[in-house]
């Protein structure tokens, strides 16, 4: 089977290497990203990558102001000849940015912050909306294809929850617990609304191997990017193409189930 496939999403969806960019400037949007890769797939017969950063649900529903204008919704790059989508949403939903900068205070700073303390209450009211957030995203994705197979790509962890390194050694293990435990959960809501709405989640086996801590040649995500030309706080090329990968395989499998096609 091929593929018309169209990318939305956000940053952990746009943003791979820091030295190769395409689409508006405002979006961060790398060449190496996830959906670039599976683009050059031979399965695709053609590709739309809308993903950007800072993205959040309303972004992919409305309007969006940039730098430079106005960005159409991400939902507008869908047609009745779209046949697969790859999404990557939900982070900036349940307030990722203030997670980086709390976290990036204690880098930076002198005086460590509980980060934990600070925004677990308004994170935990986030995380309860998301779930019919994302149910009423996927019923427009349906309305606006016609149908398309849709591939939910899960958060890869930044920060390791039980191994300490120079990199992460201003961050507390409370805090660093704080953030693994939050991005499982966020993967599990994730999940469950991809299965409630027929559709699939993907994340790349051993991702907590390949966080932060990990040789930098090994790294999926890092907290700084210096050392992987990546964006702070964000998936390496690395991390791109095993997501990519991920992605991939499960088209393999569905197209394993259906031999007619």
């Amino acid at each position: 089977m091929e593929y018309d496939y169209v990318a939305l999403g956000d940053s952990y969806a746009a943003m791979g290497s820091r030295d190769a960019a395409t689409g508006p400037e405002f979006c961060l949007r790398s060449t190496d990203n996830y959906p670039s890769l599976v683009a050059a797939d031979e399965r695709v017969r053609s590709s739309t990558d809308v993903t950007c950063q800072g993205a959040r649900i309303p972004d992919l529903l409305n309007p969006r102001p940039a730098d430079s204008g106005e960005l159409a919704p991400q939902l507008a790059a869908l047609g009745t000849d779209t046949d697969l989508v790859t999404l990557s949403i939900g982070g900036n939903d349940l307030g990722f940015g203030e997670i980086i900068g709390c976290v990036q205070e204690n880098l930076l700073g002198d005086a460590q912050v509980d980060c934990a303390a600070r925004l677990e209450g308004t994170v935990r009211t986030h995380l309860a909306a998301l779930p019919e957030e994302l149910d009423e995203l996927y019923r427009h994705i349906e309305d606006y294809s016609g149908g398309a197979d849709v591939i939910a790509t899960g958060y890869l962890p930044i920060l390791p929850e039980a191994q300490t390194c120079p990199e992460v050694a201003a961050i507390s293990p409370a805090d660093r617990e704080w953030a693994g435990r939050l991005t499982a959960e966020l993967n599990g809501v994730l999940t469950d609304a991809a299965e409630r709405n027929g559709a699939s989640f993907v994340l790349p086996a051993g991702a907590a191997e390949h966080s932060t801590c990990a040789e930098p040649g090994q790294r999926w995500t890092d907290i700084t990017g210096q050392e992987t030309g990546s964006y702070p706080m964000h998936p390496t090329a690395a991390g791109q193409a095993a997501m990519a990968e991920a992605v991939l395989a499960e088209l393999r499998g569905s197209a394993a189930e259906t031999p007619g096609d």
